[in-house]
């Protein structure tokens, strides 16, 4: 017995501290689970909440909990969107035309589930879906223009492309814009619509110059008409003076001559009117070989008044 060794009693205090250590693993852990089951979504986001890769749900923007090791979430946003793709697209002359198209669009919220669940993320969407359809729907609608016409009827072309595209997109989405941002022409086709600019506006300077041209030619005409009818009115007033003149002396004449009709002494009393009362001094006489020249009978000088 004296050689027995003697039992060591198990510390009490170790399994104090084993116990008292077992209230912070759990906190730990329960602290652990909180951190990795609570998760937020942002504004214009949705959450996609899967279950060992299975949907289950779809959440708004806020904070939420989830499963730890369970589920997944996986955002998704639902504001409008752009999306914009540069293609090559024949018009029907035929030329090929660089193009350059801007989509906008969002997911519906109420389909947003379903459109995860087929077509994955709005990434996948875009390159699935999208820009296939938005690149065939485009140069369908193109082959059905001109180059002429895309200048003229760029509105009809933008709104006809629209159209085409929506038909062939799914009900999940809602387009907002579409938009043709760019139309690019070959060179030469556009140095032949600038030669084509150029022409015309020679042609309306020409036009121009010809209508001012053609104004002053009417100046100058109505101008020399003008002056034409002014010489002849003169001229018409002046003959028609001429006229009423002649007629008045025709008509003095006439009533003159019917006068001296009725009473020829008239012409002797004329004379005697003009009649100074004075006789000639001289008197030519003899025949045409002899000049000579006779004082007649009280024609010779008056007396002076001064005595002899």
């Amino acid at each position: 017995m004296a050689n027995q060794i003697p039992q060591i009693p198990s510390s009490p205090s170790f399994k104090l501290g084993a116990y008292s250590a077992a209230p912070v693993i759990l906190v730990l852990i329960g602290l652990a689970t909180l951190w990795l089951g609570v998760y937020r979504i942002d504004a214009g986001h949705v959450g996609i909440v899967k279950r060992f890769g299975n949907v289950i749900d779809v959440v708004d923007p806020g904070l939420h909990v989830k499963v730890p090791y369970a589920d997944t979430v996986e955002e998704m946003e639902v504001r409008e969107r752009a999306f914009s793709m540069k293609l090559e697209a024949a018009s029907q002359d035929p030329l090929e035309l660089p193009i350059t198209v801007t989509v906008n669009w969002l997911v519906k919220r109420s389909n947003v589930k379903d459109l995860y669940i087929q077509f994955g993320s709005l990434q996948q969407f875009e390159s699935r879906i999208i820009q296939p359809r938005l690149n065939d729907a485009v140069k369908g609608v193109t082959s059905r223009y001109t180059v002429n016409d895309l200048l003229r009827k760029r509105t009809e072309y933008r709104d006809l492309s629209q159209k085409t595209f929506g038909e062939r997109m799914p009900d999940d989405i809602q387009i907002t814009g579409f938009s043709i941002v760019n139309i690019g022409f070959p060179p030469e086709y556009t140095k032949a619509i600038r030669d084509k600019q150029v022409a015309r506006e020679q042609a309306e300077t020409e036009k121009y110059v010809l209508e001012r041209q053609r104004l002053t030619t009417t100046q100058v005409t109505q101008t020399a008409m003008a002056q034409r009818d002014a010489d002849k009115a003169r001229a018409d007033g002046r003959a028609y003076e001429i006229k009423v003149q002649g007629q008045a002396q025709a008509d003095a004449i006439r009533i003159m001559g019917e006068a001296l009709a009725k009473n020829p002494l008239v012409v002797e009393y004329k004379k005697v009117e003009r009649w100074g009362g004075t006789f000639p001094t001289t008197f030519m006489g003899g025949d045409s070989s002899a000049r000579l020249l006779w004082s007649l009978p009280g024609t010779a000088a008056q007396p002076s008044n001064k005595p002899q």
